[in-house]
Parts: C-alpha cells; sequence; structure tokens
C-alpha cells in the first residue's frame, strides 16, 4: 500500500451556486508574477482562488475515486494570503460519496464537515500548507464524489485578515 494522489485542478471544479448559507464561491484571480522575464518567455501567469476573510467561500471538485482506492481521504491544500499576516487561517472541507445504483445524486449531502488550521508566511506569496483529514463515509474505489474545499472564516482560530490565495490542492489517499 502506498500514497495515491488525485490533482483538483485550480480554477477547474464547480462554484458553489450562490443559494442557501455558506454556498458563495471563492474568486478565481489571474497572478502574474512580478519576477523580471527571462530572454525570449512570458512572465510566469497562474490562477488561484480567492477565499474572503470575512465570507464563508469554497470550491468543489467531482471525480471518480481511483481504481485503485482502498482507504482514507486527505486534502492538501497549498496556499498564500494577500498580506504579511501572521495571524491563523482554518480551511474546512468535506466529502460526499455516490454509491451507484442506491443513491440518488441530486439529493447528495456532504459529509461531515472537517477543520484544519495553518499559519501563513508572513512574507507576501509564500506557500503554506494545511492538510485535512476527511470523513470518507461509503468510499470504494470506482464511486462517485464530491469535494468540498473553503475558508471557514467564523472560526475562532481564522483571525487574518486578508484574502486566502488557494494555489494548489491534491486528494490523498490510500492505495491497494
Amino acid at each position: 500500500m502506498t500514497t495515491g494522489y488525485v490533482t483538483l485542478p485550480i480554477p477547474g471544479g464547480i462554484a458553489p451556486d450562490g443559494s442557501g448559507t455558506v454556498n458563495i464561491a471563492a474568486t478565481p484571480e489571474v497572478m502574474i508574477s512580478s519576477g523580471t522575464q527571462t530572454t525570449n518567455s512570458p512572465k510566469v501567469t497562474r490562477i488561484w482562488l480567492l477565499m474572503d476573510p470575512t465570507t464563508d467561500e469554497a470550491w468543489m471538485w467531482s471525480f471518480t475515486l481511483p481504481g485503485d482506492y482502498a482507504s482514507g481521504g486527505t486534502i492538501r491544500a497549498t496556499f498564500s494570503t494577500k498580506g504579511t499576516s501572521a495571524n491563523g487561517i482554518t480551511l474546512k472541507g468535506a466529502a460526499a460519496i455516490q454509491v451507484t445504483g442506491t443513491t440518488d445524486s441530486d439529493a447528495a449531502v456532504f459529509d461531515t464537515v472537517v477543520t484544519a488550521n495553518g499559519t501563513p508566511s508572513t512574507t507576501q506569496g509564500i506557500q503554506t500548507q494545511i492538510t485535512l483529514a476527511l470523513t470518507m463515509t461509503n468510499a470504494a474505489a470506482n464511486r462517485p464524489c464530491v469535494l468540498m474545499l473553503g475558508r471557514d472564516p467564523d472560526n475562532a482560530s481564522d483571525t487574518n485578515a486578508n484574502d486566502l490565495c488557494l494555489q494548489e490542492a491534491t486528494f490523498e489517499y490510500t492505495t491497494t
């Protein structure tokens, strides 16, 4: 058994639709490097997802659990902030697993929402990682899965007044 990985593309995935409570989508933003470009190359440009310091915002990814999925489920999120505060950040995540043939996919709900805290670098743009160990009820190889990752700014541990910039995310699991 080893660790398997599913890349959760940024901004790929699905934005929450804005209905109900805490269904606000993170905002995709184009980041252009401030570094001096090298000869005959463009400036480094990438997209990240901004998550507000005062409003719960999230993003979702839908995929089929890999055929070698055995157990577990962790989201590894790589982020920075748009500021230099070392105050804490709280992320939240959850999974929804569809048991094919028995689960009505248009009535799916997320399992237990888990949170994890991290402290960003005081240098703007330096990346930090947070891992969230998910509750994965009914998870099995080749089952449809939706993951949610968001910022939880109303958590007492999230005291950072800057936007979070989600740069990368992976889903990690134990293989067969």
